[in-house]
């Protein structure tokens, strides 16, 4: 009885993340579930934590369409699945298939000496080609490393992230905002490279076209008896 109880909850469930799903896929969103973030030199109770708050991030953004974290597990469980030994690209595409997503969000989060790293993948379950991957090294105090992790949550989908989430992370580690400028400039750099030499050449070229050789000034007019 028992068992029959727990089958039909889990149709249930299911059914009701389909209608969900399928009520937003109408506003032309992604469906993504976010695979629990494997921890590399810190507990997975800490990564499990890490892994809530870029989930929250993820929503905030609007961006995409996310499977509850609760609805997740319940049907995972109900599988038979442990999201905690699901770390490979098979396991996950095959959680995604179970979940009925489009695509899936894994990765890590890592802790080596005074340096903290986090690894994420976006894919599709359907092909399982890499969408997108983002990749932070922080090193700096563990209370901006939230923000360092939301900051995450919107490069993941695929948009750029608050400015003030920018500044905060830019404060607390200024090699990642050194990067920003870098990048930032380099492109402003070659825009004004490019605009130069087409202005330069452009001007050349007007100037060929319209310079001629110089017109010889005409005579001074003779007056009134100045002439012999």
């Amino acid at each position: 009885m028992n068992l029959l109880y727990r089958s039909s909850l889990s149709l249930i469930v299911l059914a009701s993340l389909s209608f969900e799903i399928n009520a937003q896929v109408a506003e032309g969103k992604q469906t993504v579930a976010l695979l629990e973030f494997e921890g590399r030199g810190i507990s997975q109770l800490e990564a499990k934590t890490l892994t809530d708050r870029l989930m929250s991030e993820m929503v905030n953004t609007d961006a995409v369409i996310m499977v509850e974290r609760n609805q997740m597990d319940e049907i995972l469980n109900e599988q038979g699945f442990q999201q905690s030994g699901c770390t490979s690209s098979e396991c996950a595409a095959e959680v995604g298939a179970l979940l009925g997503v489009q695509n899936m969000v894994s990765g890590s989060f890592g802790k080596l000496g005074n340096s903290y790293t986090i690894d994420a993948k976006m894919f599709s379950v359907e092909t399982g080609a890499t969408i997108r991957t983002v990749s932070k090294t922080y090193k700096g105090a563990v209370d901006n490393l939230l923000t360092v992790i939301e900051v995450v949550g919107w490069e993941i989908v695929g948009l750029k992230p608050p400015q003030d989430k920018l500044d905060i992370l830019a404060a607390a580690d200024p090699s990642l905002a050194v990067d920003t400028k870098k990048s930032g400039s380099g492109k402003t750099l070659r825009r004004l490279m490019w605009t130069s030499l087409l202005l330069g050449g452009g001007a050349a070229a007007y100037l060929a076209a319209t310079v001629e050789d110089p017109v010889p000034l005409p005579e001074p007019p003779i007056l009134p008896g100045g002439s012999n």
